[in-house]
């Protein structure tokens, strides 16, 4: 009985619902009827539409993009014109609601004397709701770049000024500041305002202080707009003249104005961003006023003050004033506080007035670098930008000042920069190159430099360099190539395997990579070095690599340094020993070259049967025996370096047969020609800081020497098959005396001084070995089946003869002279002569390299 009653009850209850059209009150079924109305004629009907439009659209943004869709905005524009009051000022703001939606401003903007039309009742029209719903609109039509052309166009801005200076509505203020502000967004529409002879200073500044919170916040944009147009001196120099530094420092100390001192202090940081203004800002006494700010204000504010001292530091009249001011030991006493966000801005603070000598002598004299070592090895501070910032002020604190580099290499807060690349994979790849840049400045100091001159750290840079970001590998080279000043270094480097590491990232193609390990190469090479860079087959690589030899400028100079160290593989790779270049103890030649060019050791570790010698030069006995022999570059025996010992250690651990005969030559040339190391070709000048050796420093050279290049060349044909050719010296009888030299002596190593019966390759290392030891210029050569030696001697004129020694320019010497030691021994011939040629063979023949097989020459 009960469900027919309440039917009944529900019946009578729909009968009572207005089902009634009501054309004033919108909702989005009816939206479409209500802009219908907008045609109407009737004044009354058309007020009431639009107020009930008005008040549709206040209620919701999605009641606005339903009017928007149904195209209101064109019935809507029509009536803005309207000659009553009321119609005119409801479709205003339906016009100013539907123009806050996305799409609502290019529709308006579509016919440009839409917004003309508008802009003209900002300067005719007194009614106060029509200027309020104007500058609204102008406001939101001017977000778009079409908007500001249109109402530059419009040349209404005095009317703007007029109204944002006279207007007692405070809305139309807050509109017309608005619009300015969309105004300077735009670079073209900017310079129109900033040109305008209604434009001033005091009208605007006096907005900032308005009562209204609104218009503070419009004004002080504007106003950062404005100073934030560095390049617009008109601009920048009237503000300096205006009271705005000052207007803005007022605010600050009024705590009736405090909800808006972050933007006050957000203008002032980027007011200081150029000299002029930095200054200007101290000059007026400014600084002092936010330093006492940066005492009394609550916590929140403090970051935002300490930003703006912060910001001067960056040109060299902030820190001037920041210096004058105290400001730089107020950086120094923030990193101490409790307060992490004033860390990052303190940091940074201290790396800029560093740049300043004296605030950075006056800094280090605080315990500046251990706060800021806290702060690096506080695991809880964030990196960016805390940590960093403090990473940058030590990196320029132990740039320039001694003490600071000095208290920054001591263990612990060493130990806290070394963390950074230790723990590498817990930290930003910004903060390891920054680390690394400690490292480079470190360098500039000794005692820093020394501190690092240890094992464990020497592997902590190889381990850098092995991974993957290329910056931080240039800058590791760098700091390496640093320590190579030191010999220590280089003994460190080697005993850690750098130079496998520095191997492996020169095939990385990359010309600054490369570039900075070729000048760790030249500056780090040892002879034992050099050693495992022919073994790793590095110098192959180098010497192969055309493209790199081309692109990168110091590939060339450090294959030339590893050949300075290897002339062995100077000899394999080129073909040719220059006058400079000098044989070492160990020194040793291919009889047969092939596509790589091996090691000594390398060498001695064939198997038998053995196929080809190795003539090897060892003028030292087995218990080594400095006094045995004479090197022309080596030091003096007082200052010998730990280096040359290392190396000639490690010959000796080789079994190297004992070559008797060649210390027996050098021993009889010594008696005939004389003493070398009291020739002034080879004239050594020692200080107590520095030693030059080097031919080009050599004041003069005798006339002699062309007489002993003869005589050398005689002793050592004679030595190899006698000035008659009393031994047969034919190919086949070479080969076979060789043979039986490797089967006495068990090894392809075959002693230079053990060879009597050799051919022209022999014969030539022979002789260019003996010469370097004799203070005699000469250069070895080898072309396809050919060897020569070429002499660097003064030429005396025509019928000259040698009555006296005379003395010659040293710098002068270039080789002239191509020895013969087959056919004449001991005749010179001029170089590029015929006779010449027969000792050499044809100009176009191509040397002989362990890299590339001789072609077979085929001109006539």
């Amino acid at each position: 009985m009960a469900k027919p009653l309440q039917k009944e009850r529900e019946n009578r209850s729909a009968e009572k619902k207005d089902l009634s059209f009501h054309p004033y009150t919108i909702t989005p079924e009816s939206a479409h009827t209500s802009i219908l109305l907008l045609e109407s004629k009737e004044p009354e009907i058309l007020c009431q539409t639009l107020r009930a439009i008005t008040k549709f659209s206040a209620q919701d943004m999605f009641n606005r993009n339903v009017l928007f869709e149904l195209n209101a905005i064109n019935y809507i524009l029509p009536h803005v014109e309207h000659p009553e009051m009321n119609i005119r000022r409801f479709a205003l703001k339906a016009l100013a609601q539907l123009c806050q939606l996305p799409k609502g401003p290019e529709q308006v903007l579509a016919n440009s004397q839409n917004l003309r039309k508008i802009s003209q009742m900002l300067v005719k029209m007194e009614d106060v709701f029509v200027l309020e719903f104007a500058s609204l609109v102008l406001a939101e039509l001017t977000r778009e770049p079409l908007g500001c052309e249109q109402l530059v166009s419009a040349n209404i801005l005095s009317s703007l000024f007029s109204r944002m200076k006279n207007s007692l509505d405070p809305d139309v203020q807050k509109n017309c500041l608005q619009t300015l502000s969309n105004l300077l967004d735009d670079p073209i529409c900017a310079s129109e305002v900033t040109k305008n002879q209604q434009f001033s200073w005091p009208s605007l500044l006096a907005l900032m202080q308005s009562k209204y919170l609104a218009i503070q916040h419009a004004a002080l944009r504007t106003v950062d707009q404005l100073i934030c147009r560095y390049k617009d001196q008109v601009v920048q120099r009237t503000f300096r003249a205006s009271t705005g530094v000052l207007d803005l420092c007022d605010i600050l100390e009024s705590y009736e104005f405090r909800d808006v001192h972050t933007l006050v202090l957000g203008v002032l940081r980027n007011y200081v961003e150029t000299e002029d203004n930095a200054y200007h800002l101290y000059q007026s006494g400014c600084i002092l006023r936010l330093l006492a700010y940066l005492e009394m204000a609550l916590p929140a504010m403090k970051p935002h003050c300490l930003a703006v001292l912060t910001k001067m530091s960056f040109t060299a009249n902030g820190r001037d004033a920041l210096y004058q001011t105290g400001t730089d030991l107020v950086f120094c006493h923030q990193l101490l506080s409790s307060n992490v966000e004033l860390l990052a801005d303190a940091a940074m603070g201290v790396a800029n007035m560093t740049k300043l000598l004296p605030s950075a002598v006056r800094m280090s004299d605080t315990n500046i670098i251990e706060a800021l070592c806290v702060i690096l090895g506080d695991d809880a501070a964030v990196w960016f930008y805390i940590r960093m910032n403090s990473l940058r002020a030590l990196a320029e604190l132990c740039r320039i000042i001694p003490k600071a580099a000095f208290s920054l290499v001591e263990p612990k807060t060493f130990a806290a920069l070394r963390a950074i690349n230790k723990k590498y994979k817990d930290t930003p790849i910004e903060a390891q190159r920054l680390a690394v840049q400690c490292y480079i400045n470190l360098q500039n100091y000794h005692v820093s430099t020394k501190a690092m001159l240890n094992s464990e750290f020497m592997q902590e840079l190889l381990n850098i360099l092995q991974r993957i970001d290329i910056t931080l590998k240039i800058m590791v080279c760098t700091v390496i190539s640093g320590l190579m000043a030191e010999d220590m270094a280089k003994e460190l480097f080697t005993s850690r395997r750098g130079e496998e590491v520095v191997a492996t990232n020169l095939r990385i193609e990359h010309v600054g990579l490369r570039t900075a390990l070729c000048t760790l190469i030249a500056c780090s090479v040892t002879d034992e070095g050099a050693d495992v860079y022919l073994e790793l087959g590095t110098i192959h690589y180098m010497v192969g690599n055309r493209m790199a030899r081309y692109v990168v400028g110091a590939w060339e100079p450090a294959l030339e340094a590893i050949f300075n160290h290897h002339p062995s593989a100077k000899l394999a790779y080129t073909g040719r020993l220059d006058i400079n270049d000098f044989t070492k103890e160990g020194f040793y030649v291919q009889k047969r070259l092939g596509s790589t060019f091996p090691t000594l050791r390398a060498a001695m570790e064939q198997k038998p049967p053995y196929k080809d010698p190795v003539y090897v030069c060892m003028f030292y006995q087995p218990p080594f025996d400095r006094a045995s022999s004479m090197d022309i570059r080596a030091p003096h025996q007082q200052s010998e370096s730990k280096l040359e010992m290392s190396s000639s250690a490690r010959l000796r651990a080789l079994p190297l047969p004992d070559d008797h005969n060649l210390r027996s030559y050098l021993t009889r040339l010594k008696i005939w020609f004389g003493d070398p190391a009291k020739s002034l070709h080879y004239m050594e000048i020692e200080d107590a800081h520095y030693e030059v050796r080097y031919r080009e420093k050599c004041d003069e050279v005798s006339s002699s020497l062309k007489q002993r290049a003869s005589l050398l060349a005689e002793f050592v044909a004679e030595q190899m098959c006698g000035l008659t050719q009393e031994r047969d010296c034919s190919v086949f009888s070479v080969d076979l005396h060789l043979a039986d030299l490797i089967s006495e002596l068990s090894s392809p190593a075959v002693g230079i001084g053990w060879v009597r019966c050799g051919g022209s390759l022999e014969r030539s290392v022979l002789y260019k070995v003996l010469s370097d030891r004799l203070g005699l210029p000469c250069s070895l050569h080898r072309a396809g089946s050919r060897a020569w030696c070429e002499v660097a001697v003064p030429e005396l004129r025509p019928g000259e003869e040698l009555a006296h020694e005379e003395k010659y320019p040293a710098g002068l010497l270039r080789a002239n002279y191509v020895v013969d030691l087959m056919v004449n021994p001991g005749a010179l011939y001029v170089k590029n002569s015929y006779e010449a040629s027969r000792v050499c063979g044809p100009a176009c023949q191509p040397p002989y390299t362990a890299r590339e097989l001789p072609e077979v020459c085929r001109c006539k």
